[in-house]
């Protein structure tokens, strides 16, 4: 029953434009073997408004019909909203007592019964009721597939599985590309992934990248491009953008190392013996290098900040994309996601694709090569009866063809 409220208030998020994740783990730091999850997240929401900002909401689901538990869950949710920073945290419940108003007021806590969502649910009827990871059939399958396939792949780390298949959406851009770029470097190591994994772990990469991507093209208008540049720079190899005591610590140590090999040259000189120079790696370039991905990286960004109405929906897309299409679901052809899969949201998600392939390889990238190959042609002002059911008419006959009338 708590699953099926779960996935009831998630489809709400997603018709009114959040990009939602269902039963998010929340990894626990420095825990013992066994308890590397501290909790789940029921629903995550991510929302992103018109200039690319990004709020992030939790919805905590109690289907039960007691009232016992109620302050003591939201005095929790205070901490949890603490803890995470999200913007907003929200309990739903079957229905919610006077007591549980008032004290979810003075915490600000939003507070939601199910009468609420059943009547927010009227004005998305036209909605699918399962794709993706809201519990879509074939995403369900190849996620339980892959957990099943990476017991046999030593070297995908657990943790780092974990963390792109859901701590990633809490992550800020430079760890979502560390991430990325580790996973890539882990696919060399391990050789070629099995499907489903290989197609679902390349997904949630994708979903990394773009996740960042938006973040700091949502930065671009208080962050010059340029500054952005030098703080991803020094994140990515230093691991602080603000950093400014590192590379001038191995600027004086490349500059003594050169004092000493000069005194050290000169006094064999001086004792008869031939001049020899020998150069040296500096320690403060093999540090503060930058990755090769970067002006790809930044391309993506302005690109992003380019076209917002577009990009806002670009988690969406990838989402569908991904987990629905590629896995060979057929949600996404349902005429409620005409306006997700049009020529501009193909091309952002294919320079996505493409910065992929620059961070983790083409190994990696080529899992999603079927993104190429799906219809992006509808138009983007056709909008059917949000109270009418969604039907069986598909968005993109099988020639390719605009389905939707």
């Amino acid at each position: 029953m708590g699953g099926e409220l779960e996935r009831r208030v998630a489809r709400l998020e997603f018709a009114e434009g959040a990009y939602v994740r269902l039963r998010v783990p929340l990894p626990a730091d420095d825990a013992d073997a066994g308890r590397e999850v501290l909790t789940d997240i029921d629903v995550l929401s991510i929302d992103i408004d018109s200039r690319l900002r990004i709020s992030r909401s939790s919805m905590e689901c109690k289907s039960g019909k007691g009232q016992s538990g109620e302050p003591n869950t939201i005095v929790w949710l205070a901490g949890f909203r603490q803890l995470l920073e999200l913007d907003r945290v929200t309990l739903v419940r079957q229905s919610v007592s006077p007591r549980g108003q008032s004290l979810a007021r003075k915490l600000g806590i939003v507070v939601m019964d199910e009468a609420t969502v059943s009547r927010r649910e009227k004005a998305h009827a036209w909605l699918p009721e399962r794709f993706a990871h809201l519990d879509g059939p074939a995403c369900s399958a190849a996620e339980a597939r892959t957990d099943t396939q990476l017991k046999g792949m030593p070297g995908i780390p657990a943790a780092l599985a974990r963390f792109l298949r859901g701590g990633s959406l809490l992550a800020d851009s430079p760890a979502l590309l560390r991430g990325v770029q580790a996973f890539g470097s882990a696919v060399e190591q391990q050789g070629v992934l099995p499907d489903p994994a290989a197609s679902v772990l390349a997904g949630h990469s994708l979903i990394a990248v773009l996740l960042a991507a938006l973040q700091d093209a949502g930065r671009l208008d208080e962050v010059p491009e340029r500054l952005l540049r030098r703080r991803l720079q020094s994140a990515l190899t230093v691991g602080d953008p603000d950093d400014s005591y590192v590379l001038p610590m191995l600027e004086r140590a490349d500059a003594f190392i050169r004092h000493v090999q000069d005194r050290t040259h000169k006094a064999y000189v001086a004792a008869g013996a031939e001049p020899i120079r020998i150069d040296y790696p500096s320690l403060r370039d093999a540090v503060a290098t930058p990755p090769a991905y970067l002006n790809d990286y930044l391309d993506l960004v302005e690109r992003l900040r380019a076209n917002p109405q577009i990009a806002r929906e670009l988690l969406q897309v990838a989402e569908l994309a991904c987990f629905d299409a590629l896995l060979g679901d057929s949600a996404w052809k349902a005429k409620s996601f005409t306006h997700l899969f049009t020529t501009e949201h193909k091309g952002l998600l294919l320079v996505g694709l493409r910065c992929l392939s620059r961070i983790a390889g083409p190994q990696v990238a080529s899992a999603l090569k079927g993104l190429q190959d799906l219809p992006f042609e509808a138009s983007s002002g056709l909008v059917p009866d949000r109270g009418e059911p969604a039907g069986q008419e598909a968005l993109f006959q099988p020639d390719g063809s605009n389905g939707a009338t």
